[in-house]
């Protein structure tokens, strides 16, 4: 705020470090169940967003994941690579669209048992209403950022 004195924070009392810390510690989680898929909890994302939009563009998805297009695209070429992902044609010309190939389909079904696993773990150490809390929190918070 105008004309208020700086503050005095330690590196501990960062908003973006306190959230980081706890998406670290969730995503482990989420990594060690989704481990036997050889998926990452950011491409298991990603391939479900793919399989559930059916055909849907870059920009799409960068939408519906809040990233942006040089991540959304760095964390689609693996997906890409071992063809768990495919592009296809667009009615525009200039781009093209995702979907997910058979074997992603297969895939992303496997992952769906060992995703809830670990959701179930996560909510189960939060309790109920924290996990709550924690969900409408968050989804506050981004639209107040999304403003800036």
């Amino acid at each position: 705020m105008p004309g208020s004195p700086p503050l005095r924070l330690s590196p501990a009392d960062c908003t973006c470090f306190r959230i980081r810390s706890a998406a670290r510690r969730v995503t482990q989680i989420y990594s060690r169940h989704l481990g036997p898929t050889g998926l990452k909890i950011s491409q298991f994302s990603l391939l479900g967003f793919v399989a559930w939009e059916g055909p849907v563009s870059i920009g799409r998805l960068s939408e519906l994941l809040a990233t942006d297009r040089t991540t959304l695209t760095r964390n689609l070429k693996p997906l890409l690579d071992n063809a768990l992902v495919a592009r296809a044609p667009s009615d525009d010309r200039r781009r093209h669209d995702l979907v997910a190939t058979p074997a992603g389909r297969a895939l992303f079904k496997r992952a769906i048992p060992l995703w809830t696993a670990a959701e179930q773990e996560v909510r189960a150490a939060m309790g109920a209403k924290l996990t709550s809390e924690l969900h409408g929190t968050l989804d506050r918070s981004m639209e107040r950022l999304a403003a800036l």
